[in-house]
């Protein structure tokens, strides 16, 4: 159901007075339709039609959860490692899947008998690289890679990459972000960021010692024909009630690394270089039944999530968009405002920081939006605001694009898609409220008629 309103105004420009007469067009769909004097575009329309009221419209929308893009993850600042058991959206785990290199080429162990130990040392990202429970208890184990990386290929999120069946370490333990490790090498003492350190068995201290004689440790490339890397995996068995957690590791920094110490007194580092070795992630979900839909194919969910780490995604359809597609008409301002649902956060469950909002084209790919490109990342939005639990985007120039579209008899609207974005390397999710009538989830419009 929609109306028309017609408003004469007057406008006052210095001594002289003129008058304006403009037709105003207001569509309600749906959704009620209230005055907001708040809303984006308020502040241009005066400067466009020397008016100063806004008709704010709030627009029906289809909402749902589809499956996240698999994304290239060889290029990260960090990566994650760990479990969530997340009582909404199921389980979600993500592995480490590396190289590491020679300390040097012809590496020697200087005449050892043996290894005194090896340790797997990866950083944390900083104080802040966690996300879930922080006092969860978890077991990561350590395997050999069984297939040859390579540096400029590629590899995705959902990569499942062969391994050998000999667990080569484990690791039990709280991922603790806070306390420094004192170490001491002969008679000098180190002490060491943040990180976990994963104990190296006898049968692997026994295959690194061994490299010499056979061989491998002469050059970079014949160290990694027989050292293709580790797979850390997060092997802990949460219960129903367990959150579990997930943690981010740099490599590339001179405390990830593989650590051999020998002769009492000498420490020789295999370090994960990311610009020279692969480093890359795999996530794997086991989500709740009915969850996720497929794209042009599902249907309205007053509920929505979206997760990070390769997760979910929310599509957002706009089936009534033609309506109001008029050959003079002209998009002042267009507000998309998602809101948290309420009592879904919390310090173990906490929200992204930032959301994206992206175009779809007829095969569900992304397109992104000019408002960002032109107007800028501040214009956009899609921060969080903490004090409404609430995230906003301002996509006018997205809006104009399609309704010029639909002018020349040409349909582009095929949806917008909202996601954690690729550069946050973040397991946080949000769940949306996405009723229809609850003024929760708003498509705001401003718009007029131009003669």
């Amino acid at each position: 159901m929609w109306m028309f309103t017609l408003t004469c105004m007057t406008h006052c420009f210095s001594a002289r007075t003129k008058f304006l007469l403009a037709a105003l067009i207001s569509l309600q769909f749906i959704s009620s339709c209230k005055k907001d004097l708040n809303s984006v575009g308020a502040e241009i329309i005066g400067v466009r039609n020397g008016f100063a009221t806004v008709f704010d419209t709030t627009m029906s929308l289809n909402t749902y959860t589809v499956e996240m893009d698999t994304v290239n993850t060889g290029s990260f600042l960090s990566y994650a490692i760990g479990k969530l058991n997340d009582p909404e959206t199921g389980i979600s785990e993500a592995s480490l899947n590396f190289q590491y290199n020679l300390p040097a080429n012809n590496f020697s162990w200087e005449g050892a008998t043996k290894l005194d130990s090896v340790v797997l040392q990866l950083r944390y990202r900083d104080l802040t690289a966690l996300y879930g429970d922080k006092d969860q208890v978890h077991t990561l184990k350590v395997y050999a890679l069984d297939e040859d990386l390579n540096v400029d290929s590629s590899y995705y999120s959902n990569r499942e990459f062969k391994v050998k069946p000999t667990e080569y370490g484990s690791w039990t333990g709280k991922f603790n972000l806070n306390d420094t490790l004192e170490l001491k090498l002969g008679s000098s003492t180190f002490r060491l960021p943040p990180h976990i350190r994963i104990k190296m068995n006898a049968n692997f201290e026994s295959l690194l010692f061994g490299a010499e004689s056979r061989g491998e440790f002469s050059s970079s490339s014949n160290f990694k024909t027989a050292f293709k890397g580790f797979k850390v995996v997060d092997e802990t068995n949460l219960s129903g009630s367990e959150a579990g957690a997930i943690a981010y590791i740099r490599f590339n920094t001179d405390v990830t690394a593989l650590t051999a110490y020998y002769k009492d007194t000498l420490a020789a580092d295999f370090n994960v270089v990311s610009l020279s070795e692969v480093t890359t992630n795999t996530y794997k979900f086991n989500r709740k039944p009915g969850l996720i839909q497929k794209s042009f194919q599902g249907t309205h969910r007053d509920t929505c999530y979206v997760q990070g780490i390769g997760g979910t995604k929310v599509r957002i359809e706009l089936p009534e968009l033609a309506k109001i597609a008029k050959p003079n008409l002209a998009i002042n301002g267009a507000e998309l405002v998602l809101n948290v649902l309420a009592g879904s956060n919390s310090t173990t469950w906490g929200l992204p920081g930032k959301l994206q909002l992206v175009g779809s084209d007829s095969l569900g790919r992304n397109i992104f939006i000019k408002d960002l490109a032109i107007e800028g990342a501040a214009y956009y939005g899609g921060l969080l605001n903490t004090s409404y639990n609430q995230y906003r985007f301002n996509i006018a120039r997205h809006m104009q694009y399609l309704i010029n579209e639909y002018k020349q008899n040409r349909n582009v609207n095929y949806g917008l898609y909202l996601f954690v974005p690729f550069s946050e390397t973040s397991a946080s999710r949000v769940l949306l409220d996405t009723r229809k009538n609850s003024g929760a989830l708003k498509l705001k419009l401003t718009y007029t008629v131009i003669n």
